[in-house]
């Protein structure tokens, strides 16, 4: 008897054993679950913080649309920066300049902006590149091919001219979406001139003021004159035509803009979370030129 006795003494403790290590590793698995429920919840709220700051910013930063022309000085943009300093917020053109996806036949073909941009002098190497791998999203790509006093006057992002039906990019596009017309591609392709010339470096406008096609008078003079105007203060399209002696729908002007497209936004919330947006100024169809209807969010990633 006290052999059975003992026996179930030993099974009941061996029994109870067993469940308070299933327990144990229960009770693990729910510390595990809640610990990560919690990481998951704080990540959530770190998000859902950034999201309604983002939101509160792109507010903001409709008040662009009231601007006449863009420029690194510009009021607003300062503001803000001082208002969102302890986020480290900052606003960045990512649009103004050369798009080489975007260049033109004519672009191509013009040996001064060749030189300026190729380290071959031609873009015989990036067009044979380009014509393998499509468009780009990023002007790292391109990196091989460009000449490294061009590099800051490149950028991968943009809206594509009405005028530039004889580009690569607008061959690609139209072949993608199955549409030959410019007005159905709207606001893809729009009539804002291709680049913020406040927002890039001066001397790379030279090639495209001396353009033969354009037929600039006294061309280089007056091209000095409106780069050295860029390198102490920022321009309007009509300081532009009245520099350059040209009237505001001369072609070149299709060129030479004074407002943004594409905004980069960055700042970093208290809880380390970084947070990079980009933010495209939707053009008002059939508005006038530069006529921003109002900025929209195109994207956002945490970093």
């Amino acid at each position: 008897m006290k052999n059975d006795s003992g026996y179930i003494q030993f099974s009941a403790i061996f029994l109870l054993f067993f469940v308070a290590a299933l327990v144990a590793a229960g009770a693990l698995f729910t510390a595990s679950a809640i610990n990560l429920w919690q990481a998951d919840t704080r990540d959530f709220n770190n998000k859902m913080a950034a999201d309604l700051l983002l939101d509160e910013i792109i507010e903001k930063i409709q008040g662009l649309t009231m601007f006449q022309y863009d420029s690194k000085n510009n009021e607003l943009i300062a503001s803000m920066t001082r208002e969102y300093k302890n986020y480290l917020l900052e606003i960045s053109d990512i649009s103004s300049g050369y798009n080489l996806d975007f260049l033109s036949d004519a672009d191509m073909a013009d040996s001064n902006l060749m030189r300026f941009l190729f380290l071959d002098n031609t873009g015989t190497a990036f067009t044979a590149w380009r014509n393998a791998n499509g468009l780009s999203n990023s002007k790292y790509a391109w990196q091989e091919f460009i000449r490294e006093e061009a590099w800051d006057s490149c950028v991968a992002l943009g809206w594509l001219h009405k005028n530039d039906t004889d580009s690569f990019a607008f061959r690609y596009i139209s072949n993608s979406f199955g549409i030959a017309g410019t007005e159905d591609l709207f606001p893809l392709v729009n009539e804002f001139p291709r680049m913020n010339i406040n927002m890039i470096n001066p001397q790379a406008l030279r090639p495209l003021i001396l353009r033969p096609s354009f037929r600039v008078e006294r061309a280089n003079e007056r091209a000095s004159v409106l780069i050295t105007r860029l390198e102490n203060n920022p321009v309007s399209r009509a300081d532009i035509s009245s520099i350059l002696r040209i009237p505001v729908n001369h072609p070149l002007m299709s060129y030479l803009g004074t407002k943004t497209t594409f905004w980069q936004l960055c700042f970093t919330m208290p809880s380390s979370l970084q947070v990079q947006a980009i933010v495209a100024a939707i053009p008002k169809r059939y508005g006038e030129v530069q006529e921003v209807e109002y900025y929209r969010l195109v994207e956002r990633r945490f970093l």
